[in-house]
């Protein structure tokens, strides 16, 4: 986001708090409003430097200034807390301190402030991806900044609105922002405006592909940053992530680490958690480029297990509860403004109620007979309604009996349905179960009535628990189809690696392919986020891929494909309204005898057997694929299968992609 530079000034600091400490002995437990504004000041000059004592003195000035009923002053320390909260990336507490400052300012009628306070509101927002609310803080800001030809305040305004673009990606109207606002800056001579402005340049570049043209930009800015006194360290953090995003693109990833290490530094140095969290995500990044799985995964946890804390559910409901905060206090000055209205209206009323009276005595005589004639009309009118009224009760009785009669229908054709599923549901379990069971039975008996040898023993033994591990994925498969049918299943929809999960799967059933003379190939050609319920996923790619190794024969092939940033697959049967525009994309193909046309129309129903036979003699309940199309479906996703028979088949899947 577009930077608001603060700069610390030790030696004002600490007159400040000479000042403030004199006026303590003076007055002892005396506290007025020139106190409150010395502990404002002083936790304005420690913001930068030291965080959580300027906290401290906020937290005084905010409790003094609420007893003595001054507003000013509460508004000023809520304002403050907002600024160190967002530095520290607590961005709901500072959106509840920035909405507190923002209704006391607009009630003071305060136009500067409120427009600054705007500003700042959009910049926490944008960075808990509230993009909507952001742009909607900046555009009523800009409106006010022009109003009063403040060209200051209109450039940082603009600044952030260019930040929020390029956060979108949309660069090229970014840069546009940005250029207008480095005119501004150097307009006035403000060289670390001027720096915050070419680094938003050096951003947009980066993204636009333009590396030389971002390097050059970067450069410039850290010049003029390290060149200044005490830097707020979360901006200087973010240029040195810049450059390491820079240096990997470039392929350079040497200079990438140097750069990310150096924001670490910053970020642990002064508790920015944010800033913590993106260099881990860029160190994962740099890790996998290099080859180096184990430390591209560890790194990868560390982001999301910080990302996870600072976008919480209690943090969601603190946002919350301060924008209802914010409205009711809104609706109150609104409700006050009414009621000074209303006194008004009602002596006009009065005055207007002494003319009226005049008038219904005169038209009172009017009214009386205009009455009876209404009455003699009505009485007319009355037998016409009553007939009318028959006709339609009797009408809607009939269509009442209709609706009834096709209702019965229904629920007779739906009590066959049922019907039908349970004795096809009793055929599986004589069936399927019954031959595991026996099999389970009868080695039992070898192994207690027979003399046999340690081989043999082991042979049976593990032929028990093969048998016991397939009757257990029969009786999953019939109580996930029950549990999904029942709306017993809760989906938990989150933003995951779908690369990490898809190679977690990998892993356990590389094992079984080789075990089966299969080669088992993964490629993942994307690292973005998939928006889904994780172990619902992971079923789902546990299910294709099981199904691909039971029906390929040995030294035969089955690949496994994750694809990212596509565009959702429009299907014959029209266009879907998915929650994103763009997806991910899983696909299982395999070289086995491939599904029949036939096959094909009945390939996602429940207890459906079809042609083709498993190559090794494994079971199938038919409720497999079932499984995959209910829980797809309801991750607003979609699956279908592309084969040629005698030729094998692919088994696509497509989920919303993670914004």
């Amino acid at each position: 986001m577009y930077p608001i530079l603060t700069y610390a000034q030790p030696k004002r600091v600490d007159s400040l708090e000479l000042v403030l400490n004199a006026m303590r002995r003076e007055w002892g437990t005396i506290v007025d409003t020139g106190i409150v504004n010395l502990l404002n000041s002083v936790a304005a000059e420690y913001r930068t430097s030291q965080p959580f004592k300027a906290l401290e003195y906020c937290e005084q000035a905010l409790k003094h200034a609420r007893n003595l009923g001054y507003k000013a002053g509460i508004a000023e320390a809520a304002s403050t807390m907002g600024n160190i909260h967002t530095q520290q990336g607590t961005y709901e507490r500072a959106i509840q301190n920035y909405l507190e400052a923002l209704n006391i300012f607009e009630e003071l009628r305060q136009k500067e402030r409120i427009a600054a306070t705007l500003s700042l509101l959009g910049i926490a927002y944008s960075k808990r991806g509230n993009n909507r609310q952001s742009l909607e803080m900046y555009e009523k800001a800009r409106t006010i900044y022009a109003e009063l030809g403040d060209k200051r305040g209109l450039a940082k305004t603009l600044g952030n609105m260019a930040s929020l673009y390029s956060d979108n990606g949309d660069d090229r109207i970014a840069l546009t922002f940005y250029e207008k606002t480095l005119a501004l800056h150097r307009e006035f001579g403000d060289s670390v405006s001027v720096a915050a402005a070419l680094n938003g340049i050096g951003i947009a570049h980066i993204n636009l592909g333009n590396y030389d043209k971002a390097l050059q930009c970067l450069q410039e800015t850290e010049r003029i940053f390290t060149s200044q006194p005490n830097t707020d360290p979360s901006i200087l953090g973010d240029i040195y992530n810049n450059f390491a995003v820079i240096y990997i693109y470039k392929q350079q990833y040497a200079q990438a680490l140097e750069y990310v290490r150096k924001a670490l530094a910053l970020a642990e140095a002064s508790g920015l958690r944010s800033l913590r969290q993106n260099c881990y995500a860029i160190l994962s990044d740099i890790y996998k480029s290099l080859g180096n799985y184990k430390l591209a995964l560890e790194y990868a946890e560390r982001d999301n297990i910080l990302k996870d804390s600072i976008f919480s559910e209690e943090s969601d409901k603190l946002l919350a509860s301060a924008m209802r905060s914010y409205e009711i206090q809104r609706k109150e000055d609104s409700i006050r403004t009414l009621m000074q209205d209303k006194q008004i209206r009602d002596q006009q009323l009065q005055l207007q109620a002494q003319q009226l009276q005049l008038q219904r005595q005169q038209l009172l005589f009017l009214a009386i007979g205009f009455v009876l004639v209404i009455v003699i009309v009505g009485l007319l009118a009355n037998g016409y309604r009553i007939r009318r009224r028959s006709e339609r009760e009797l009408q809607h009785k009939n269509t009442e009996l209709a609706l009834a009669n096709q209702e019965i229908a229904q629920k007779n054709q739906y009590l066959e349905e049922l019907n039908n599923e349970k004795n096809e549901f009793l055929g599986i379990v004589a069936h399927d179960l019954k031959s595991p069971i026996l099999s389970i039975k009868l080695l039992a008996q070898l192994l207690r009535d027979q003399n046999i040898s340690h081989e043999e023993h082991q042979r049976y033994a593990n032929t028990i628990i093969s048998s016991s591990e397939q009757l257990s994925r029969i009786i999953s498969n019939l109580l996930n189809v029950n549990a999904i049918e029942r709306g017993a299943v809760t989906l938990n929809i989150t933003a995951f690696n779908l690369s990490v999960a898809a190679y977690s799967v990998y892993e356990e059933y590389a094992p079984r392919a080789e075990a089966k003379h299969v080669q088992l190939h993964f490629e993942s050609f994307s690292d973005s986020e998939c928006l889904g319920d994780q172990t619902a996923v992971i079923q789902v790619m546990d299910n294709l891929i099981s199904n691909a190794l039971k029906y390929s024969p040995s030294y035969k092939n089955v690949w496994f494909r994750v694809y990212g940033e596509r565009l959702w697959t429009h299907h014959r049967n029209g266009t879907h309204n998915y929650p994103t525009p763009k997806c991910m994309r899983i696909e299982v193909q395999d070289e086995g005898p491939g599904i029949s046309e036939d096959d094909m129309k009945k390939l996602f129903g429940k207890f459906q057997r079809l042609s083709a036979k498993p190559t090794s003699g494994e079971q199938s309940t038919g409720l497999g694929l079932s499984i995959v199309k209910k829980m797809v479906t309801a991750m607003h996703g979609e699956v279908w299968c592309e084969s040629t028979l005698g030729h094998g088949a692919v088994f696509i899947v497509e989920l919303p992609q993670a914004e």
